[in-house]
């Protein structure tokens, strides 16, 4: 079977697979995952549903489509992650697929759509070739966009359970098929500040949480986010910003609570338990020395940093196989996260690469450009090809 790049990431469009924390329906990438599994096994490829969870015959799973050539021979693995960011706002259809000037517009055109349809149909180019060096898999995994629990269970529970480890994994992005090596990570924490509720019509009653968190927020940011001074070469600066803020229950009741969400943007090389401990003291000395300030920290999120130390060799096979199609060679990094870290974390060496502009990912036109597909494709099909 061989089907056109535009055609099946048209059809891949179509099937909304919407996050489910961002407006998506439970279960978002279901759909498209019955349709992949449905199109992979037309292919002739072998098709695993990956269960993630206790259910181990739930809607929830990873698909790993599989090819293999030989029991000895290397596995390389590439990965897509099948949800996207919500639509509202969005000024176009967002799962029309339409096409107009070169370009493919839709929710998950460049991020990450457009990645999956381009592994696939280098998959059926490589199948067709008269001898092969590696055995392939394609993993299309969940829930990227919030948690990445879908890569985590992946990395964690269910490779394990399989006969083998790829040697390197191929994480499709919107990187405009340029090779990137390395990206930051991020820490995620909530600061809580406890108040004494009371009636608006006599404040000194009460004591307002929000009032005592405008005051940390101040001295914490010009404390800690302020001077943050690291930089990396291919990633660029660390930061912080307070992106959340949540307080109060009613306008005549002096608030009793008040909660943020705190960003911090991590660089290859920094310490995740280092970092928690740093800014977990600021927030703590600010407290003690306003005297009255009670405070709760809690971890919300943690992703790691891609290392471009950790992909040494494959970043240099990638390169070689970029500059033989005459494509741009050169490594460079990113701000933001993916898939990658998690599989380097495990010491499986990982590069980012895929078709499309991050600045077009998450907008309201979303798109891709045709040739980039094409582009991508021909670089997925090498790599395949390539001798690791």
């Amino acid at each position: 079977m061989a089907e056109d790049i535009v055609q099946l990431l048209q059809r891949l469009i179509a099937i909304d697979s919407v996050n489910s924390h961002l407006g998506g329906k439970a279960n978002a990438e279901f759909a498209l995952h019955v349709f992949l599994e449905s199109w992979a096994k037309s292919a002739g490829f072998i098709t695993t549903r990956l269960p993630i969870g206790s259910q181990s015959e739930g809607p929830n799973f990873n698909l790993l489509i599989t090819y293999e050539v030989s029991e000895h021979a290397p596995w390389l693995l590439f990965e897509s992650h099948s949800d996207t960011v919500g639509i509202d706002g969005m000024k176009i259809d967002p799962f029309a697929s339409l096409i107009s000037e070169g370009k493919l517009h839709g929710r998950g055109a460049c991020d990450t759509k457009g990645s999956g349809a381009a592994m696939l149909c280098a998959l059926v180019e490589y199948t067709a070739l008269h001898s092969h060096s590696q055995n392939i898999a394609v993993l299309f995994v969940t829930e990227e966009e919030i948690s990445k629990s879908g890569v985590n269970a992946f990395v964690t529970k269910q490779l394990p359970g399989l006969s083998w480890v790829p040697r390197g994994v191929i994480v499709g992005e919107p990187t405009n098929c340029e090779l990137v090596v390395a990206h930051n990570g991020v820490i995620r924490w909530k600061v809580a500040v406890k108040g004494l509720a009371a009636h608006s019509s006599n404040p000194s009653l009460g004591k307002s949480a929000i009032s005592k968190m405008a005051k940390l927020l101040l001295v914490f940011e010009k404390q800690y986010c302020e001077k943050l001074d690291l930089v990396h070469p291919l990633t660029g600066r660390a930061a912080c910003s307070v992106n959340v803020i949540s307080g109060g229950d009613s306008v005549n009741i002096i608030p009793a609570h008040c909660e943020v969400t705190i960003d911090r943007r991590v660089l290859p090389g920094e310490i995740s338990s280092q970092i928690i401990r740093d800014y977990s003291k600021v927030i703590n000395d600010i407290a003690a020395r306003d005297g009255d300030m009670e405070v709760e920290i809690q971890l919300a999120f943690i992703d790691r940093a891609l290392d471009p130390l950790t992909n040494r060799e494959l970043a240099s096979k990638v390169s070689e196989v970029l500059d033989s199609l005459g494509f741009h060679s050169a490594e460079r990094g990113v701000g933001y996260g993916t898939d990658a870290s998690t599989y380097s974390y495990a010491n499986i060496p990982a590069i980012v690469l895929g078709p499309g502009s991050i600045e077009q990912a998450h907008t309201s036109d979303e798109w891709v450009d045709i040739s980039e597909l094409h582009k991508a494709q021909a670089i997925y099909l090498e790599l395949m090809r390539m001798k690791f």
